[in-house]
């Protein structure tokens, strides 16, 4: 039975290395480990197949020859017999009973001298079943259980195969017709299949040593096979992982395998050169997008100077609005481009002055209502200068400059808007507009001290400025002083 559970144990080995060595080996030689997985069982299916056959075969080819022998050894005793009892019927001695006793001792005489094996024996039943003859080299069981027409009617001319009282035997059953006996020439199953199994163990060993030696040679090979393809794999890998371009596929063959090599190496040259390009227009791009950024703030600076060109004062009190804009929008948690848009628009604001005349404009007292009214007009002028410009920073600073003059209560100009309608950077600007103006000297005041300046934008929350933002300014008053670099003061009341 072990040929019989062969293919069922070797594909229960292969399959549990295969599922552990695979397990270990997967990330690194997964193409390897599946054809392994693949051939090996195919190649242990032919060989067990082949094998099972030859088995099969040898089998049959050995149970015709001790058939065979079997039956030879049948028919030299039943000729035997025919030769002895034909004597005797031509002298019409049959029938006397010392030569039929004399005749059965021959007959046992000539069956002793078949036998070979000590599994061999020769029994023979008389027509009611009872034992007449039992010759062979073992030890026979006790007369009884050879009795009695159970086992005697088990049997019938020709092969003989099964458990004869309690011993599994195959043989030859045939009949004496001169004594009326049933004859069985027969021998141990086991004994029977003992070069059968020696065959099969034999054939175990050999396949065996084929399977590993197979195995190795397929692995050997495979590695041959795969090993090009594993390098080209890692390789990919390595410029996934590194996006180094300059490394390249190594050639270790001529084959299909070495040609995809040599083609992905192309294509990677290619695709360093077409990376090399986009990085250059990339930086070129880049230094094109600074420079043009870096000429509009400088345009802007130049436009926000405009406005102060004749006054000196007025420069850095567009540098602190730029500033204190910036700050504001950074405790309000707008982006960084925000911070940095309305740090640069901010400035802008009283662009629109250069419509001014000096008279009014640097005039040292107070302005008359009709100056006033003109002077009111340089947030159109501001405006109207700045709004047809796409640049972002332009754009942001015509809406500074229409609106830093509007009032929470809509008693602002020049179009009176009132709380949320007023944009946001207007109303941030038309705060800290006022501030620095209280506390900076111009031609027509002195400066404020700082503490006023705080009372005063305190005071008009809710009605000059947004309450929001005035909240904001008080919370983080500290910010605006020490950016103003002023001394510390008390803000008690």
């Amino acid at each position: 039975m072990i040929i019989l559970h062969m293919p069922y144990c070797v594909f229960s080995l292969s399959f549990s290395i295969g599922k552990c060595y695979g397990t270990a080996m997967l990330n690194r030689n997964r193409l390897r480990i599946r054809l392994i997985v693949l051939i090996i069982p195919l190649v242990v299916a032919v060989i067990l197949g082949s094998g099972i056959f030859a088995s099969l075969e040898a089998r049959k080819a050995l149970v015709r020859v001790v058939n065979r022998h079997m039956v030879y050894k049948a028919e030299q005793l039943r000729d035997y017999v025919t030769s002895e009892w034909g004597i005797l019927n031509e002298l019409d001695l049959d029938a006397q009973q010392e030569y039929r006793i004399i005749a059965e001792e021959s007959l046992k005489s000539y069956a002793v001298s078949l036998l070979r094996g000590k599994t061999e024996n020769i029994i023979a039943f008389d027509g009611d079943g009872n034992v007449q003859m039992r010759i062979g080299y073992g030890d026979f069981p006790d007369p009884e259980p050879w009795s009695g027409a159970q086992n005697y009617e088990s049997l019938h001319q020709g092969w003989f195969s099964g458990t004869l009282h309690g011993e599994k035997r195959v043989g030859v059953a045939f009949d004496l017709e001169a004594f009326g006996w049933t004859v069985l020439i027969s021998e141990g199953e086991e004994a029977y299949f003992t070069e059968i199994q020696e065959i099969r163990y034999t054939y175990f060993w050999i396949l065996a040593s084929t399977i590993v030696l197979i195995s190795i040679l397929i692995a050997v090979y495979l590695g041959y096979i795969i090993r090009p393809v594993e390098h080209l794999t890692q390789t990919m890998q390595h410029i996934s992982s590194s996006q180094d371009l300059s490394m390249r596929a190594q050639i270790e063959s001529t084959d299909e395998i070495g040609f995809l090599a040599d083609r992905f190496n192309s294509m990677i040259s290619s695709m360093q050169r077409s990376y090399m390009d986009l990085q250059h227009a990339r930086d070129a791009e880049e230094s094109s997008r600074k420079t043009a950024v870096q000429r509009e703030l400088e345009t802007l600076n130049l436009l926000g100077r405009v406005s102060d060109f004749r006054d000196e004062d007025t420069g850095e009190h567009l540098r602190r609005i730029g500033s204190f804009s910036a700050l504001f929008s950074r405790l309000l948690g707008q982006t960084g481009r925000e911070q940095d848009l309305i740090f640069y628009s901010a400035p802008l604001h009283d662009i629109g002055k250069i419509g001014i005349p000096d008279s009014i404009l640097l005039k040292p007292g107070r302005l008359t209502d009709e100056e006033f009214e003109q002077m009111k007009l340089h947030t159109l002028f501001g405006y109207n200068i700045l709004k047809d410009a796409e640049s972002e920073y332009l754009s942001l600073g015509a809406r500074i400059a229409l609106t830093h003059h509007e009032k929470w209560n809509g008693s602002g100009y020049p179009e009176g808007l009132a709380g949320e309608d007023i944009p946001l950077p207007g109303r941030i600007v038309a705060l800290v507009d006022v501030f620095d103006a209280l506390i900076s000297e111009r031609p027509y005041k002195r400066a404020w001290p700082p503490e006023d300046a705080f009372a005063l934008i305190l005071e008009q929350r809710g009605k000059h400025f947004d309450p929001a933002l005035v909240d904001l300014f008080e919370k983080n008053f500290p910010a605006f002083r020490t950016m103003l670099g002023l001394p510390d003061f008390s803000l008690e009341s």
